[in-house]
């Protein structure tokens, strides 16, 4: 009972050899596949403990599902990451189960203001050094069967040059999305440049229509990350599916628009960033200097 009281109630530390690990994470996919390397390092760390995965529905347990170093999912985990009193009560609750409580969400909107990488923060939180600094989502093979049942039906062959392009945020659209008329624009020139199949993956109520594309809009988010897989190039905002394809090793082409480059963008030697200064207007970056660096790729 004394045991259970302090650990409830006192600091939330590790202790030396924790038996249950509970992580907790309700951020978007990309956080998910930024802290999923962090989670493999710490069941090395402590490879005896159980590790217990919170995470929102859907999409978010998606990208972090079939994870190999979690025992077991929680879904549907809800709280309000800014609000400390909140922090504390789910921490409290879930230190009933668990020896150790990791809550990785940031807890105030300034996090960026430290300069330091969301994979970085993560591996800190966790207290792990991470030899392999590249996001990561486990697919199976339903979701390559998926993937290669929609690119049969669309027509796209394995001979085929294919772009994947994901021109939408999920949040934060106003700071994060580039104009769609410019991304119109350079997919006129990558046509003119080179013949190619280009699927994209902007959500079904996108008000914008992109021009000669192959419309995946609410394709699955696991499936869709196969495709990405299977790319020759991929071109796409600050979102999650950015974070997935540098995850791979496929080329890709990243307009990295609002928060600075250093703190959230792409984690891979595959990846080319067009990016402006911090917080800057998205009309900053043109068709032009984009369309540099995708036809280094084509």
């Amino acid at each position: 009972m004394i045991n259970l009281w302090n650990r409830i109630f006192g600091p939330n530390i590790c202790p030396e050899n924790p038996r249950s690990i509970f992580i907790g994470l309700i951020g978007g996919v990309g956080d998910l596949v930024l802290a999923a390397p962090s989670v493999v390092a710490l069941k090395e760390k402590y490879p005896s403990a159980k590790i217990h995965f919170g995470v929102g529905d859907g999409i978010f347990y998606d990208a972090i599902r079939g994870h190999p170093s979690v025992d077991s999912f929680e879904t549907g985990l809800s709280y309000n990451v800014w609000k400390p009193r909140q922090r504390k009560k789910i921490e409290r609750q879930k230190l009933k189960d668990h020896d150790w409580v990791l809550l990785l969400d940031n807890p105030d909107r300034d996090w960026w203001k430290a300069g330091k990488h969301l994979m970085e923060i993560y591996e800190e939180k966790c207290g792990v050094t991470l030899t392999r600094r590249r996001p990561l989502i486990s697919l199976d093979p339903e979701d390559s069967v998926a993937a290669e049942k929609f690119l049969q039906e669309q027509g796209v062959k394995e001979d085929d040059f294919l772009i994947v392009l994901s021109p939408e945020a999920r949040s934060k659209k106003d700071m994060k999305e580039w104009p769609a008329d410019r991304f119109n624009a350079l997919i006129k020139k990558i046509r003119a440049f080179r013949d190619v199949k280009i699927v994209n993956f902007a959500s079904k109520d996108n008000p914008h229509t992109f021009n000669d594309t192959i419309d995946a809009g609410g394709f699955p988010l696991r499936p869709s990350a196969d495709i990405i897989r299977r790319a020759d190039l991929y071109i796409g905002l600050d979102n999650g599916l950015t974070h997935i394809a540098a995850g791979f090793d496929v080329k890709m082409v990243a307009i990295h628009i609002g928060y600075p480059v250093v703190c959230c963008g792409p984690l891979s030697p595959f990846a080319e960033v067009v990016s402006g200064e911090p917080f800057a207007s998205p009309e900053n970056i043109s068709v032009e200097e984009v369309f540099e660096k995708v036809q280094g790729y084509l």
